[in-house]
């Protein structure tokens, strides 16, 4: 910093001195006694003068820009991860009242590899007045936590000509492994609306399918473009907490920090309904959905 300064002063000293010596050719000094090269110096010196000085000004001296030190940069704190022994449990179950109805049996005889028999269609399964194969899930209230992405893979098998389980969550860029348990091929194809679009075949009993997806999604459909009637549901979140209703209609959502959360349950057919759940340290709570016929 000092020797930079220094250099200025004894730059700036010198050219002082060069414009003292050119006002003097100019005809202001009295060293030059010829009037002849003093009237032919005299312009050629003021041109050169205002060439110095245009150089002088446009080299004024600047605020130096020195890169912003550690200190003067934000620094966020990482997210928590959640503290176990204090979480805590959202239990419950997804009834349905009213009649079922009557759905059309699947005839699945255009292959014969899949089962001969009429098959009963996914879409509403009851029992007991219990609604299976909804899909449970924190939807709002969680805060800043962290949520790696497991390395464990969730599976999406491919048996009977059906899509086995029928509803599935995985988290983002968890991996989801597709198998084909089948004696025939399958086709492979989700239809995302945050993700992207693919669609690949699966020989019978083949190698399986490796996939993630990296953007939130709820309820995104996957067919097989060779048997039409074959339908799952693929949900993606960005956190570990949600669930399935089982055959008898119950789930489990455990390891929730302490908070108060909206927890929403989604049907193919029926919709959505969301609730609001208080959950305290090391404590179970009851929560439940109730579905009507439409």
């Amino acid at each position: 910093m000092y020797s930079s300064g220094l250099a200025d002063y004894y730059r700036q000293g010198a050219r002082r001195t060069l414009v003292l010596k050119l006002i003097s050719l100019m005809g202001y000094g009295h060293t030059l006694r010829n009037m002849k090269i003093r009237k032919t110096m005299a312009p050629l010196a003021f041109i050169f003068l205002l060439i110095l000085f245009w150089a002088g000004c446009s080299k004024s001296e600047k605020p130096s820009r020195e890169p912003p030190s550690a200190a003067s940069t934000p620094v966020f704190p990482a997210a928590p991860p959640v503290d176990k022994s204090t979480a805590g449990t959202i239990t419950g179950a997804v009834v349905f009242r009213g009649p079922v109805g009557k759905f059309k049996t699947i005839d699945m005889t255009q292959d014969p590899a899949c089962p001969t028999d009429p098959q009963t269609p996914d879409i509403m399964v009851v029992n007991n007045g219990k609604l299976a194969n909804v899909f449970v899930y924190i939807k709002d209230g969680l805060g800043q936590f962290a949520f790696p992405a497991p390395s464990e893979l969730a599976v999406l098998d491919q048996k009977g000509c059906r899509y086995a389980p029928h509803v599935l969550a995985v988290m983002a860029n968890q991996p989801l492994k597709i198998l084909n348990s089948d004696l025939t091929e399958h086709n492979v194809h989700p239809m995302p609306k945050n993700n992207a679009d693919w669609n690949e075949s699966q020989m019978a009993r083949g190698a399986p399918l490796v996939k993630n997806f990296p953007h939130p999604e709820i309820m995104m459909p996957v067919q097989c473009n060779q048997h039409p009637w074959m339908k799952a549901y693929v949900n993606v979140l960005p956190h570990p907490y949600f669930a399935v209703s089982a055959q008898d209609g119950t789930f489990q959502i455990k390891d929730l920090p302490p908070g108060e959360y909206t927890l929403a349950a989604v049907h193919e057919k029926l919709g959505e309904q969301d609730v609001r759940v208080k959950v305290g340290a090391k404590e179970t709570v009851k929560a439940g959905f109730t579905f009507t016929a439409q």
